[in-house]
């Protein structure tokens, strides 16, 4: 696995157990706008179609922003259709079996599932879209473009652990055990390779003691929500974003970012039976535009630079999904889960 840095004191650890440290992820580039490399033809013919559908698993928080800010650059409603990464790929690929087309955009998380459609046809090619000339190298590829970071995180409630956490070790504290709340590994890819990176880290062991500890949630977002109520005491993985809409509210947060970590990517693709398709392309550009990333990534973490309220990026680990899935199977038996 390869490690991407933006501190380097953790650098001896790292080759001690002997995983490869990269160089830092590069958040170097500027944009210098994609909204004014939007042709007015592709306007005009996104108008023309009326509105579109996001079918997506980013905060609803954030999308619902997004599809206002959308509507109000360009007149054109969109209806976000959100669901978890597993249910909303279920979803996706029932219909398109079905021939039942109804997703413009794919907006996800699930890295896996859009190389997957991306390699069989389902996506179309992004490479000539407004904006995908200038975007990081590193954030985009032939049929997707990353529109934002999301490095996992660990969360509790301030009242429950008044003391705070500061590493992944302290999820195996005994004094933690079924107050500890994860996403199940059993739901999708992403969240093993969470999993994945303890075993490589920390060995098998840690994982077993882990399973002792824990409880499980669908996703993050219900399970997030369950700390911030006092139903349990910890979540992890963290989704920053989840934790930033509670807190606005009054929710007891805290809120750490271990290294290293993993991010899971927010990922736009071009769905290949869209039924507006202008809308589609027009949507993916507008993400691109720096007004769209300070939508995104308030508070967290563009590709590029100069966006207002964005962070710095903490070490992240690049896991390999397929990887990953091939040792679902020991993963789950060392957590002492049932596939």
């Amino acid at each position: 696995m390869t490690i991407a840095k933006t501190a380097l004191h953790r650098r001896g650890l790292l080759k001690a157990i002997g995983l490869l440290v990269a160089a830092p992820l590069l958040l170097s580039t500027s944009i210098t706008g994609a909204m004014a490399q939007i042709s007015e033809e592709l306007i005009a013919a996104a108008k023309a179609e009326g509105s579109g559908t996001i079918y997506t698993s980013i905060d609803p928080t954030i999308m619902a922003n997004v599809a206002r800010a959308f509507q109000k650059a360009y007149g054109i409603p969109v209806d976000i259709q959100r669901a978890s990464s597993s249910a909303l790929a279920q979803r996706f690929n029932a219909e398109t079996e079905s021939n039942n087309f109804i997703a413009d955009v794919y907006y996800s998380t699930d890295r896996a599932f859009h190389d997957e459609s991306g390699g069989n046809g389902r996506f179309l090619p992004v490479t000539e879209l407004a904006g995908y000339a200038e975007w990081p190298a590193e954030a985009k590829d032939e049929t997707s473009i990353v529109i934002g970071y999301n490095p996992y995180s660990l969360i509790w409630n301030t009242q429950l652990v008044p003391e705070g956490l500061t590493s992944w070790e302290d999820l195996i504290d005994p004094k933690w055990k079924g107050k500890v709340m994860l996403t199940d590994p059993r739901i999708g890819v992403t969240s093993n390779q969470f999993y994945k990176m303890f075993r490589e880290i920390y060995g098998d062991d840690f994982l077993r003691k882990l399973g002792e500890n824990a409880t499980y949630s669908p996703s993050a977002v219900p399970g997030i929500q369950q700390v911030a109520a006092g139903a349990q005491a910890i979540y992890a993985p963290g989704i920053h974003q989840v934790a930033v809409g509670l807190l606005d509210k009054g929710a007891p947060l805290g809120e750490a970012f271990p290294e290293p970590t993993i991010s899971s990517n927010n990922i736009a693709s071009l769905v290949a039976t869209a039924p507006h398709p202008n809308v589609a392309k027009l949507f993916v550009s507008f993400l691109m535009t720096p007004e769209a990333q300070a939508i995104n990534n308030q508070d967290g973490w563009s590709p590029i630079e100069g966006i207002e309220g964005t962070r710095e990026m903490p070490q992240t680990v690049d896991i390999d999904p397929e990887e990953t899935a091939a040792e679902v199977p020991e993963l789950l038996q060392l957590l002492g889960l049932q596939q």
